[in-house]
């Protein structure tokens, strides 16, 4: 086993302890929480959404060093720090979440040239109205799609890929999008008239055969919901006009932000959702309004 899937194995073995022990017996003392060190310096920070984009060293087994916006609960610890800073501090993950739980400041530092901000990434962003630029997709079929061929549908398309860590960036979505389909499935009358798209931004390791298996542990239903990837200008068009970043790290593994869209039955944008404080209920909502638009 090389030093990469030692990591993946490793956090994955993590997340399937916090499952196991959050169904034991309450006199064996369970918990659903596990935390780890984290050093690294701070390259953005978001005070209205609390969040915390940091350059952070490796974290033995669970993560090699990459850059990762992270959830802080506590405003007062947003207050202490500045982008350049040096922290030192405990990442609390959950079986359903991941945040900052506390750091400290270990040294001062120049605030980087060109500071991430989710000003700066959403002025590339399309906007409601705007069909998404075509790109031929490869599902976890092996067929060839575009996005146009849902034409006539309302369609939900999120971002992920599959070796993501952490439970509340790419798990949490496609847990999200499991919900969607279980939810518009119970409704026969809905019956070919929506569809889930989630595209790996990976596709040097998530490819048809991985998708596929990746799919099959959402219990995804493959005729309402496909998991796909592209080559990588393709994936990058999509990315730039919906202003999701995404970068190489360390690993394998890939330092990105989250985007959910919703389309029309026109294949024009209604939505662009940003992070992931969406529930499932909403984009259900958003799909049977979408669905019966027309038909009142």
């Amino acid at each position: 086993m090389n030093h990469r899937t030692s990591f993946l194995v490793s956090g994955l073995m993590i997340l399937l302890s916090l499952t196991f022990t959050s169904c034991s017996k309450k006199e064996d003392k369970p918990t659903d929480l596990v935390t780890f060190p984290l050093k690294g310096e701070v390259v953005a920070i978001d005070a209205a959404r609390m969040r915390v984009t940091v350059d952070h060293e490796e974290i033995p087994d669970y993560m090699m060093a990459m850059t990762m916006p992270f959830k802080v609960k506590n405003v007062d610890l947003l207050k202490s720090v500045q982008i350049g800073d040096t922290i030192q501090g405990v990442l609390a993950v959950s079986r359903t979440e991941s945040w900052l739980e506390t750091f400290t400041v270990t040294g001062k530092g120049e605030p980087p040239s060109s500071e991430l901000t989710e000003a700066t990434i959403l002025a590339r962003v399309l906007k409601e109205g705007d069909s998404l630029p075509s790109a031929e997709l490869i599902n976890q079929d092996v067929k060839k799609i575009r996005i146009n061929n849902f034409r006539g549908k309302a369609v939900a398309i999120t971002f992920i890929y599959t070796r993501c860590p952490l439970p509340d960036f790419c798990i949490l979505m496609s847990n999200h999008f499991s919900k969607v389909q279980k939810s518009l499935g119970k409704d026969k009358s809905l019956n070919g008239k929506w569809h889930l798209i989630t595209i790996s931004f990976d596709p040097k390791f998530d490819s048809p055969k991985v998708l596929k298996s990746y799919g099959e542990s959402y219990r995804a239903d493959f005729a309402t919901w496909d998991f796909s990837t592209a080559d990588e200008v393709s994936i990058r068009r999509l990315a730039d006009g919906l202003g999701l970043s995404m970068a190489d790290d360390e690993g394998g593994l890939i330092a990105h932000n989250l985007r959910t869209v919703l389309l029309d039955k026109e294949g024009r944008i209604t939505r662009v959702i940003s992070g992931n404080e969406w529930t499932p209920e909403e984009v259900v909502d958003a799909m049977k309004k979408t669905i019966h638009e027309g038909h009142e």
